[in-house]
């Protein structure tokens, strides 16, 4: 919500929720005009341009649908779907109606990571051999933890749906490289969980009944990924690691340079080479790839402006009439959620297994 209206390009006009007091509550904190916990009221408001749709996983293509079937263009929170026939129905319906999509990848936003994304297009690096990193997270490390991504409604995955899905994306624009396999190992640690009696919070301990966790929820998985130029890569994910708050990692190694960014110093970009090492700070006007920054270099733009700067963009293509069916759009579009779900499909596939699956 912040994102948007710092974006500079809409008004929140609604806010939906599940509980009716607490939505109001919510609403006039928030200072939305509108409150409710019925959506049709929103996709019938002919003022409503937008839908943003941030719910549990398995109400994102219901309420996205209804969204574009009323002539809403709409942000929706990734995983876009929980399989890959109901991701692609999104897709095809937007373009069908002509309406933009697009998927919350916020890390696309960073400044560094679309200058990142610049260099290596530029060949900074010289050819991809070398692609790996993390995503570490320690909110779900103790037997008190709980959330609703543990539940069915987060549908195959947990972690890989949730952060893995990031990690492919942001591998993937940054390198320019398409990720065609995957060989992947899941590990619970945490079998049995505290329930709390009432709905969880995304962030919280829980006091209330032990259950077992359900089939698909992995707490960390492996993975190991080859690329279309025949690049190699690693990732490792994982939610239940103690002192890890959101430590997103990648590195790239190329045949002249390495580029590494790591999220929780996201102004900077590692670069080594064989003669030196370096360190790249954002400058005080980045290219017009680099993203939009609107802090003078030494203001450390952080997740906050990397969602805004990724809302601007999508707003910004709708208000300079950029066609939804574009080829290439300035935000992360429903095709790259379709993809996402590809990937997420694959390594679940490939855990079950334990082989290599080639993605779709």
């Amino acid at each position: 919500m912040d994102a948007i209206r710092r974006a500079g390009y809409a008004d929140v006009a609604w806010l939906v929720g599940s509980n009716p007091e607490r939505t109001q509550v919510r609403a006039a904190a928030l200072r939305v005009p509108h409150a409710t916990t019925d959506p049709e009221e929103v996709f019938r408001d002919p003022h409503v341009d937008v839908v943003h749709v941030c719910t549990p996983n398995d109400s994102h293509v219901d309420l996205a649908e209804r969204a574009l079937l009323e002539g809403k263009h709409v942000v929706v929170e990734k995983p876009l779907a929980l399989n890959l026939t109901d991701a692609g129905r999104l897709q095809s319906l937007a373009a069908e109606r002509g309406l933009h999509g697009a998927v919350a990848f916020t890390y696309r936003g960073y400044p560094m990571v679309r200058e990142a994304q610049r260099m290596v297009g530029d060949g900074a690096i010289g050819s991809l051999r070398l692609l790996h990193g993390a995503y570490l997270q320690d909110w779900l490390s103790t037997e008190m933890d709980y959330n609703w991504r543990l539940e069915p409604a987060a549908g195959d995955s947990r972690a890989v749906a949730d952060i893995g899905s990031h990690w492919f994306n942001t591998a993937e624009y940054i390198s320019g490289d398409r990720i065609t396999a995957v060989c992947a190992d899941f590990a619970t640690f945490i079998p049995v969980r505290q329930r709390p009696a009432e709905a969880s919070v995304a962030f919280a301990e829980s006091t209330g009944e032990r259950v077992p966790v359900e089939i698909g929820s992995e707490d960390a998985a492996t993975i190991l990924v080859r690329f279309a130029s025949g690049a190699r890569g690693a990732m490792v994910l994982s939610q239940v690691s103690p002192g890890h708050r959101n430590a997103f990692t990648l590195e790239l190694a190329g045949s002249r340079a390495s580029l590494a960014w790591a999220q929780e110093v996201p102004e900077r970009l590692w670069i080594g080479t064989r003669e030196d090492e370096r360190t790249l700070v954002r400058p005080l006007a980045p290219p017009p790839p680099a993203g939009v920054p609107s802090l003078p270099a030494g203001h450390p733009e952080g997740w906050a402006e990397a969602m805004r700067d990724l809302m601007r963009s999508f707003y910004e293509a709708m208000a300079s009439g950029i066609e939804a069916g574009a080829a290439e759009l300035p935000y992360p579009s429903l095709a790259d959620g379709v993809r996402a779900v590809a990937l997420v499909e694959a390594v679940v596939e490939s855990a079950r297994t334990g082989g290599w699956v080639t993605i779709q």
